[in-house]
C-alpha cells in the first residue's frame, strides 16, 4: 500500500516544478560571438565602444597563410621584423607641399617644413604661418643643404631644372 501511495504523489505533480525563491540563476552560453568585421580587417571601428560586435584583438592566421607557410617551410618560425619600425629621421618630402612639383631651390622653415623658395616667399606674403603645420615662420627660410644633397644623389635636381627650362613661371 506505501508503494501505490508513493506512485499516487509523483502522478499528481505534473509539470514543471517551481525553483525556490531565495536562489535565482541565469546562464547566458554565447557559443558564436559576433565579430566586428571592421575592427578585424582594419582595427578601427566607427562606432567605437558602442558597437554591438566584439572588436577582437587576436592575432590568428588564416588558413591559407598556415598553407603558404607550409610550403614555403617557414611554418612556426617567429617574423620579428614585422614588430620594427623604420625610424624616419633622414627622410625628406620628395614634393613641395604648396606647388606639388619637384623642389626648385628648397628651403626649410624653423619647425622643420621644406618648400620651393619661390612658393614659400609667395605664402608668406599671403600669410605669415608655416603653409603645413600653421606656425610662425617669422620670415625665416634657410636653404635645405640636407634636402639639396639628397636630391643630387638620387638625381632629382637635374629633372627639377629641366622642368623648369620648359616651364618657366
Amino acid at each position: 500500500m506505501t508503494v501505490f501511495l508513493i506512485f499516487y504523489i509523483f502522478l499528481i505533480r505534473k509539470g514543471p516544478i517551481r525553483a525556490p525563491e531565495n536562489l535565482r540563476a541565469t546562464v547566458r552560453w554565447d557559443y558564436q560571438p559576433d565579430i566586428c568585421k571592421d575592427y578585424k580587417e582594419t582595427g578601427f571601428c566607427g562606432f567605437g565602444d558602442s558597437c554591438k560586435f566584439m572588436h577582437d584583438r587576436s592575432d590568428y592566421k588564416h588558413g591559407w597563410q598556415l598553407e603558404m607557410e607550409m610550403a614555403n617551410n617557414t611554418y612556426g618560425e617567429e617574423d620579428t621584423s614585422r614588430y620594427e619600425i623604420d625610424s624616419d629621421d633622414d627622410e625628406f618630402p620628395f614634393k613641395c607641399f604648396i606647388c606639388r612639383h619637384s623642389y626648385k631651390n628648397p628651403v626649410v622653415t624653423k619647425c622643420k617644413h621644406y618648400f620651393c623658395e619661390k612658393c614659400a616667399l609667395q605664402h608668406y606674403k599671403k600669410s605669415k604661418r608655416c603653409f603645413v603645420c600653421s606656425k610662425q615662420t617669422m620670415g625665416i627660410f634657410n636653404p635645405a643643404k640636407e634636402l639639396m644633397a639628397k636630391l643630387e644623389a638620387r638625381g632629382d635636381r637635374e629633372e627639377s631644372e629641366e622642368e623648369e627650362e620648359e616651364n618657366p613661371d
